[in-house]
């Protein structure tokens, strides 16, 4: 599946549109602001994404059908903000939000969902 950081990927998708293949992986939701981190993900991918002010570390299993995340996110700079992973499953349905606000904290998650694919992302809010 797809892997990558805003930035390259973002890059080569306003060049060249989203093949045909990945569109149905896609949500129907907006893009994410600018300077959001989006990885998307399938079994057995491992991710640690950062942005300023922000962190966070998951994993991606699959079993009987369906796909689990598990991970943290932490808030890395005192700022008066929050570091957030949200997201979608790959059916469109909300992957919810997960919050570590206050400079060191750090939430733990544990989520799963019928499928093969989440589509994350890690923000500071």
């Amino acid at each position: 599946m797809l892997c990558s950081a805003l930035g390259r990927w973002s890059s080569w998708r306003l060049r060249h549109g989203f093949p045909a293949a990945l569109r149905r992986f896609l949500p129907a939701a907006a893009a994410p602001d600018p300077g959001v981190i989006v990885i998307q993900g399938t079994c057995g991918d491992t991710f640690d994404p950062s942005v300023r002010g922000g962190a966070a570390g998951w994993t991606i299993t699959c079993g009987g059908g369906r796909v689990r995340a598990q991970g943290w996110v932490k808030d890395t700079k005192a700022d008066g903000k929050a570091a957030e992973v949200y997201g979608a499953w790959g059916d469109g349905a909300s992957f919810g939000t997960v919050r570590a606000g206050g400079n060191g904290k750090r939430v733990s998650f544990d989520k799963s969902h019928s499928g093969k694919v989440v589509k994350l992302y890690l923000r500071v809010v």
